[in-house]
């Protein structure tokens, strides 16, 4: 994915400044111990500003009608939030009309409210999503409150846990847990905790079951994979190949990662040159993207030989 991303960045840098460039990923604990405020809403409406010219925040006003408040005092009933959805990079938040969200706030000198870490800010999810949003969060700000550091190093290994094993908090998780597996991590300047060596039997078991249980595989949990692939092999193997035979033609564009990852237990000469030459095509035009369905089927057919 690298290469569309910098392709993002160049184009980020025509339209903006030296901030064209991504901020550094803000993973839910992270959030929560940042940011000042944390509201669930629901955005009631978007409203046009001016805004001057070298202003790269603005351009828009959400209006978000505060329905919880999980984090600091909020009085107001309705909150006004400016953001910039003509901004390419750093991503900016992007709020939609009749929309239930979770957001993550601070107050400027003016006592205005702006989005903690632009984009990873705002979570627009359903209700359902957000009520397993607000437990975590609610759990992970009495884990924060924990004065023994070693208890919640280890509280917090089971919170992150707890947050793989539903796909509706699984990045939240495998970003901690295993933050080499997400090409945003190259954009990473943060400290990151160990937390990968703290997981016990149990807790591996679960992260297990959470990823073979996963029938529709999204690029995050890649993440999942890489951390319960070195003690099941057989199993991830055999998960990863079925999962490549019945991948999604929209889904396409995340085969080389399962073919990467095959690669670990089955390899050739001939495996590795058709995970380059899909890696290769997939960023092309449109005569090489139509040939990434046969490179798919080659690689099935010859790991299958093996």
């Amino acid at each position: 994915m690298k290469p569309l991303f910098v392709s993002i960045l160049i184009l980020g840098g025509l339209v903006g400044n030296v901030l064209a460039y991504p901020i550094s990923p803000r993973p839910l604990r992270k959030l929560i111990m940042e940011s000042e405020f944390i509201i669930i809403g629901h955005v009631d409406a978007i409203k046009s500003v001016k805004v001057k010219k070298d202003d790269f925040f603005g351009g828009s006003i959400a209006e978000v009608k505060v329905t919880e408040v999980l984090k600091g005092i909020v009085k107001e009933r309705i909150i006004s939030i400016p953001f910039n959805s003509n901004m390419i990079c750093p991503a900016p938040p992007h709020f939609q009309e009749n929309t239930d969200v979770i957001v993550f706030l601070d107050k400027d000198d003016n006592k205005n409210y702006h989005i903690h870490a632009l984009s990873y800010g705002l979570k627009t999810r359903s209700l359902n999503e957000i009520e397993v949003y607000k437990s975590r969060i609610n759990e992970m700000q009495q884990i924060l409150l924990i004065t023994d550091k070693d208890q919640q190093f280890v509280e917090s290994t089971e919170w992150l846990v707890k947050c793989c094993e539903n796909p509706a908090t699984r990045y939240e998780g495998v970003y901690e847990l295993s933050p080499e597996s997400d090409f945003m991590s190259y954009y990473d300047r943060t400290e990151s905790q160990p937390f990968q060596y703290e997981l016990s039997v149990d807790q591996k078991m679960r992260l297990k079951a959470a990823l073979l249980s996963t029938t529709e595989i999204s690029y995050h949990d890649f993440g999942l994979v890489d951390l319960v692939y070195p003690e099941n092999k057989e199993e991830v193997f055999n998960y990863l190949l079925n999962t490549l035979q019945h991948l999604k033609q929209d889904d396409l564009w995340l085969a080389d990662e399962c073919m990467k990852r095959l690669c670990y237990v089955k390899t050739s000469d001939r495996l590795e040159k058709l995970v380059a030459d899909f890696d290769d095509k997939k960023y092309g035009e449109d005569k090489d993207r139509k040939e990434l369905p046969s490179i798919l089927t080659n690689f099935i057919q010859e790991i299958q030989k093996m």
